[in-house]
């Protein structure tokens, strides 16, 4: 996957630019730093590998193209997390590059897009393919959107911040299991089950993702930048706050302790569960339609495995 990333940047992307976008992908989290996850991508992979029983080469060339709007869609993430006296997510500092680093997301979402149409060119409904690609990338665009202007205004309702989870992050699974789907060719009646699956497994990576972040050391957690996610909102509200510290402030030792007795990271967890389960069901109901699900299931498996810790901190007893 990350060898295929790096093909279509050298393939897509302006060669001036070339060394930037591998430096930029080569930080922690992002797709060609070894650690990289690139969930987005292996997902598509996944999905293509349970319509055709097997990875080609339109397989790898689609992951990438998802894997590339992910990666961008981390780096608007970044930035507009950044704040002049603000570290980045992978512990540096931040030095005034965020147009930089906004003109090299632009240039993701180009190669990506640009891959995609090489993905598309012999599968059965290439026209809705890109068009699958191109439009349902624009929930992300504007759960972005929700996201600064609840942080902008301060305070958001239960379901604002379960809104902006969908359009963030449910909508990235969306996009990419619906997207390699259409290139491998499945039913059209299978299309909606494929991504469903894709919008809750991503659902509840990013509310385990939420929980997790909420009260970390230091003010990058989430309740020291008073964010608008769910675990963050329920607190806020069961307290009768707008938010639990300045923007950009540190979580004292007690807030936290507040925090893990006020019922929101046990809240969270059973959100999160719910699209567990959800996920688990269609992909049972994939297999009974005869689709090839045992890695799509390893991938979910791997997913929740990743949640474990977030799940035990409430008591995984507690939560079943």
């Amino acid at each position: 996957m990350r060898a295929e990333v790096a093909d279509v940047i050298l393939a897509h992307a302006a060669p001036s630019i070339q060394a930037d976008l591998v430096r930029l992908l080569a930080r922690p989290g992002y797709a060609l730093h070894p650690q990289g996850r690139c969930r987005a991508g292996v997902l598509a992979l996944e999905v293509y590998g349970a319509i055709r029983r097997r990875y080609d080469r339109a397989a790898f060339v689609a992951a990438a193209a998802v894997e590339l709007q992910m990666e961008s869609a981390y780096v608007f993430d970044d930035v507009s997390d950044r704040r002049p006296d603000r570290s980045r997510a992978d512990g540096s500092q931040a030095d005034g590059s965020q147009a930089e680093d906004l003109a090299l997301a632009i240039a993701l979402l180009t190669a990506g897009t640009a891959a995609a149409a090489d993905a598309t060119s012999h599968s059965p409904d290439p026209s809705g393919a890109m068009r699958h690609f191109c439009v349902t990338t624009g929930g992300a665009c504007a759960g972005q959107f929700l996201d600064a202007k609840l942080e902008r205004r301060g305070g958001a309702t239960l379901e604002e911040s379960l809104q902006m989870t969908h359009l963030k992050s449910g909508s990235l699974g969306t996009f990419a299991a619906g997207f390699a789907a259409r290139v491998a060719g499945a039913e059209a009646n299978d299309l909606e089950l494929f991504e469903r699956v894709g919008f809750n497994i991503f659902t509840f990576a990013q509310l385990i993702d939420d929980q997790r972040d909420a009260c970390a050391p230091g003010p990058l957690s989430d309740l020291a930048q008073a964010k608008a996610t769910l675990p963050v909102v329920f607190y806020s509200k069961r307290n009768q706050i707008d938010a639990p510290a300045p923007a950009g402030g540190t979580i004292s030792r007690e807030t936290c302790d507040a925090y893990d007795s006020s019922g929101a990271p046990l809240y969270a967890a059973i959100v999160a569960l719910a699209y567990l389960g959800r996920a688990q069901a269609d992909l049972q109901r994939l297999a009974d339609r005869g689709y090839a699900i045992g890695e799509l299931d390893r991938f979910l498996e791997g997913v929740e495995s990743g949640a474990s810790r977030a799940l035990d901190t409430v008591g995984c007893g507690v939560v079943a």
